[in-house]
């Protein structure tokens, strides 16, 4: 009996992180539900996001310099190295608040939303025109409905 032997296959780590700075301790577990969340239903399995709370003054430069729009916004994500899946959200801190408040509802849906949204900014999908924007906020909304409902 002849013997075959396999070559042995280098097993690629993955690499799955997720950071959450200048977030409240407790918000860090359900932010963490809503970013995995969004990219399972991406299939994104490899993935190293940066999330990051800054304030409106922070996140307007963000915007003025890499969008060239001056003005604030609530997220801004980047996506910096798409093999690996590798970026960072930014998530302003006051805008957020306020939408809260303008929303009805508590601060953390309001950040889970963003985180969310983000996400899905890095997968590709813009809220520019008003049908990537339809398609964009259906998916995030489903995603959103899932952890709430």
């Amino acid at each position: 009996m002849q013997e075959y032997l396999m070559p042995t296959m280098k097993k690629q780590k993955t690499i799955t992180i997720l950071n959450f700075a200048g977030f409240k301790e407790e918000q860090v577990p359900l932010l963490k539900r809503a970013a995995l969340l969004s990219l399972k239903s991406e299939k994104i399995n490899q993935y190293n996001i940066n999330f990051i709370m800054i304030s409106d003054i922070q996140i307007k430069k963000l915007n003025a310099k890499y969008r060239k729009v001056n003005r604030i916004t609530d997220v801004i994500s980047f996506l910096i190295e798409p093999q690996t899946f590798t970026g960072d959200i930014y998530i302003s801190q006051e805008r957020s608040k306020k939408q809260a408040a303008k929303y009805g509802h508590i601060w953390i849906k309001e950040l889970v939303y963003l985180t969310i949204h983000g996400v899905l900014h890095l997968c590709g999908y813009d809220d520019y025109q008003p049908q990537n924007k339809k398609i964009m906020f259906e998916k995030q909304d489903n995603i959103f409905k899932c952890l709430f409902s």
